[in-house]
Parts: structure tokens; sequence; C-alpha cells
């Protein structure tokens, strides 16, 4: 983790805790452990108001410098082996997983859900599929402000973004349609880093007033939730991603040793993200159906804790001699390495 840019990680840290608790409070919550349903749904549509188009734009913020390092060819084969490798791994395991426990878990899987994956992600695995495709889009299409106008990308992603708004578009002409411009917004970020960095406290305050005030409009007064399709929606986005990333340079500035394990979680977020809802229903299974536990507190915290910590223990013993079998779970081997290939050429 050294020589790394740490207010990312303390991001990407927050981003998935709230990624890992949705996931774990739903589970419970369709499970039906008794929960308050008020509350469930409030704290829900909040957090799934700005969680995912966080983290399309933290994976903005490395696109110029990628495309940079590597040139468009160099990029794509950079996430064949990152993000579409695991893709197609993850998807199979956990699908087949799935099936296996289609009768001890809230949903029933099929063979055929699986195998689609290809034309319909399943789970959390859409964003790994829509980032993907991001990715390739992005890199294809960019051209730097030489030949192009600085405004035209973010242009054409606000216009895409309400485009989706009032047009039911395919998939995955949709996700991308509504994700691509927390993305085009992450590929700007670099010009007003060190503005943010300079002002932290002050970005954070507004940030926070902002927040709060759109969430209380969107959901107290004008009763809404997160699917309502509404203008308001890129607004909360907006505010949530300028919220976790004035907190994050913030935490990142005040060097406190103890908040190390904040941005170990978004050092891992990878991981994370492609195990959790494995770790999380395992143990709901458990608690459930071994100790009978039916209090929604014991399945949050412990289901929680669970999808956060061991994907890091795997992950870290992937990198220790001897088990490095286990790093296969999140890159592929040098042989099936498309971006080893190009460097061999």
């Amino acid at each position: 983790m050294q020589n790394r840019d740490h207010w990312v990680d303390y991001a990407k840290g927050l981003g998935i805790l709230l990624v890992v608790y949705g996931h774990v409070s739903r589970g419970v919550f369709n499970a039906g452990i008794k929960v308050d349903a008020g509350l469930f749904k409030l704290v829900d549509s909040v957090i799934y108001s700005f969680h995912m188009p966080l983290f399309f734009f933290l994976s903005g913020l490395f696109f110029l410098p990628s495309l940079q390092k590597y040139g468009r060819t160099g990029l794509i084969a950079d996430k064949v082996d990152s993000v579409l490798y695991p893709y197609i791994l993850w998807s199979l395991l956990q699908g087949f997983i799935e099936v296996f426990l289609s009768g001890y878990t809230t949903s029933s899987t099929t063979t055929g859900e699986v195998l689609s994956l290809f034309w319909q992600p399943r789970a959390q695995f859409w964003f790994l599929y829509v980032l993907f495709a991001i990715f390739v889009l992005m890199a294809m299409l960019y051209r730097d402000h030489e030949t192009v106008p600085t405004w035209v990308l973010p242009l054409t992603a606000l216009a895409a973004w309400f485009l989706q708004l009032f047009v039911q578009l395919p998939f995955p002409l949709d996700f991308i349609a509504s994700y691509l411009i927390f993305f085009v917004l992450g590929t700007q970020a670099l010009h007003w880093k060190d503005v943010l960095k300079t002002h932290a406290l002050t970005a954070t305050l507004c940030a926070v007033a902002m927040f709060t005030g759109l969430e209380y409009l969107f959901h107290s007064q004008l009763h809404l939730v997160y699917t309502d399709k509404s203008a308001l929606n890129l607004a909360l986005a907006i505010a949530g991603i300028a919220l976790i990333c004035s907190t994050a340079v913030l935490l990142a500035q005040w060097k406190q040793q103890w908040l190390t394990w904040l941005a170990m979680l978004g050092y891992c977020s990878m991981p994370i993200y492609l195990m959790h809802i494995l770790t999380g229903s395992g143990v709901r299974i458990v608690l459930s159906k071994l100790f009978h536990i039916q209090s929604a507190a014991p399945h949050l915290i412990i289901g929680s804790l669970a999808g956060l910590l061991i994907p890091i223990a795997v992950y870290q013993l992937s990198t220790k001699a001897g088990l490095h079998g286990l790093r296969y779970l999140f890159m592929p081997p040098a042989g099936f390495s498309l971006k080893t290939r190009l460097a061999r050429k």
C-alpha cells in the first residue's frame, strides 16, 4: 500500500462498508427476520442513492493515468485481467454455490441463470460487467482535449443520463447510460483534487449540509425512493460522492494509525466485493438454521463483519508463499493473462 493516494483507499473503504451492509441487511429483510421495515427501507434507499455511483466515480479517477501508461489496447487488456476475469470466475463460483444452496437461501437459482452471465449478469456482478463495458467504451472513444473540447464528453454523458430517465433502453445500454456520467466525472476529478486537499474540512462540512438537505427533501418531503426516476437522483448521487470523497481526504490528512483498517478495506475492496455475498449469506444460514437466531442485530453485525473480514483473510492468504494458487481467485494465471501476453510481444 506504499506510494498510494490513500484518500482513495479511505473512500473505497467507506463505500465497500455501505455495499456489504446494504446487501447483508437486504438478505436479513428478505429472509423474514424481524426488522423495522420503515427504517430498513429508508436506510436502504439512502445507501443505494449514491454508493454505486461512488465506485464508478472512483474507477474513473484512474482512467486517464492508465490510458497514458498502457495505451488503448493495453488498458483494455488490463481490464480483461482485473475486471472481466474475476467477473466470469466469480459469477460461476457464486452462481453454482447458489444453485446448490437454493433450498437454504432466500432465492432460487437455476443453472441456466448462472450460464447467462455474458448477457445477463447476476447479483452484485452487474457492476463489473458494466464497469468493463464503460472502460472499453471510453478507451475506444476518448480523445484528448487537443482534438476534442473538454466539455464534449461530460455533456454527452449527462445527455445519456437524462435519456435513460425518459427512454427504456435495453441492457446494458440502460446501465451504461445511468453510470457513465459518474465515471466521466471521476476522470475530471484530477483537476480539482489539490483544491479539495487544501480545503478538506470546508468541503466536508458543505458536503454534509448538501447531502443531508437533499436526502431529507427526497425521502421525507417528496416521499421518493432511489428507484423513482427523477432529476434529483443525479443530485443525490453527486452529493453522496462529494461527502465520501471529502471525508476520505480529511481522514487521510489526519494520518491516524487506528484508521488503517479503513484504508485496508479500500485496498481489498475488489476481493470483498467478489466474496461478500457468499460469506454474508453463509453466516445468515448458519445463524438461522444451526443456532436458530432470529434477532436482526446479530445477523447484521456478524454478517457484515464476515462479509468484510473473510474476503480480506482469503486475499491475504493468496499472497503467502505456498498458497499462491489462491491468487487465481482474483487474477488470471500468466498463461491466460492478456496483459502478460501483450507485454511479451
